[in-house]
């Protein structure tokens, strides 16, 4: 039976994600999973699409604060609760109330990136809904691009190695939950699955940009990844790796939990 392998929370968009046993799934998606973003002086996102060494930034979630390093940086530790200044900021088409996170962390953020820009932190009362033609039930995201979760399994990994040159890891397509033992792009077929009592809907694939194209440990890029991608995974206009997924319930899982598959 299919189980998960691993389990990875990204705390800030774009940013390098945690490893971890368990996870914990909150009414916006993975607990911590994208509740901080970084945005231009228009107050719209920035990703890694425009600063490839967002890549290089590592996080850390500890004391109930958020900790930021990167090269050539002193580490940066925020608090959660120091934030103020609610503002609405721009994710994709959506306006979204936020906190900003001072000062301190613009400086620091606007020295790494080379560029004018600011921290901010999504508040636990902010309601993002995702696209209601994939949620029927009023369900909220984070930062995310626009799904609570991503689901890979590794054997569709290993699967798309075997068609370039350079193997690459999974951080290059950045999914919260991982899923070995079962056939490459399985997760494409399937429709509902159960792990540990949370039933996930698949309900959309998820269309790749040129992130996946970004080396996770350098921030250059390789046009190969892209290419290959076009060449195997291409449906219609877009590239696709992966499946957005929607849960419902809160909980937790972890690593080694089998993974049901319903439908």
């Amino acid at each position: 039976m299919p189980y998960i392998s691993e389990l990875i929370t990204y705390p800030l968009k774009s940013a390098k994600g945690i490893s971890s046993k368990k996870l914990k799934l909150n009414t916006r998606g993975p607990e911590f999973d994208r509740d901080w973003m970084v945005i231009n002086s228009n107050k719209r996102f920035l990703s890694q699409r425009q600063h490839p060494s967002m890549c290089l930034i590592e996080t850390k979630l500890s004391n109930n604060c958020l900790t930021l390093t990167a090269p050539k940086k002193t580490p940066i530790t925020i608090d959660f609760d120091s934030n103020s200044n609610t503002q609405n900021v721009v994710v994709w088409g959506d306006q979204v109330p936020a906190s900003d996170c001072g000062d301190e962390a613009a400086a620091w953020i606007s020295n790494y990136l080379s560029t004018e820009c600011r921290l901010v932190h999504m508040p636990k009362e902010t309601l993002r809904l995702v696209d209601t033609v994939y949620a029927k039930q009023n369900e909220t995201v984070s930062f995310a691009d626009g799904f609570p979760s991503l689901i890979i399994s590794q054997a569709s990994l290993d699967d798309f190695n075997s068609k370039l040159e350079r193997p690459i890891t999974m951080a290059h397509f950045r999914p919260n939950i991982i899923i070995e033992s079962c056939p490459p792009f399985a997760e494409d077929e399937w429709q509902v699955i159960k792990v540990n009592g949370i039933t996930f809907s698949l309900v959309k694939p998820c269309s790749r940009c040129i992130i996946p194209a970004i080396e996770p440990e350098s921030g250059s890029k390789r046009m190969d990844i892209i290419k290959a991608l076009s060449k195997h995974r291409r449906r219609g206009n877009a590239t696709y790796f992966g499946q957005n997924a929607l849960h419902d319930t809160q909980g937790i899982i972890q690593v080694g939990d089998e993974v049901e598959i319903l439908i």
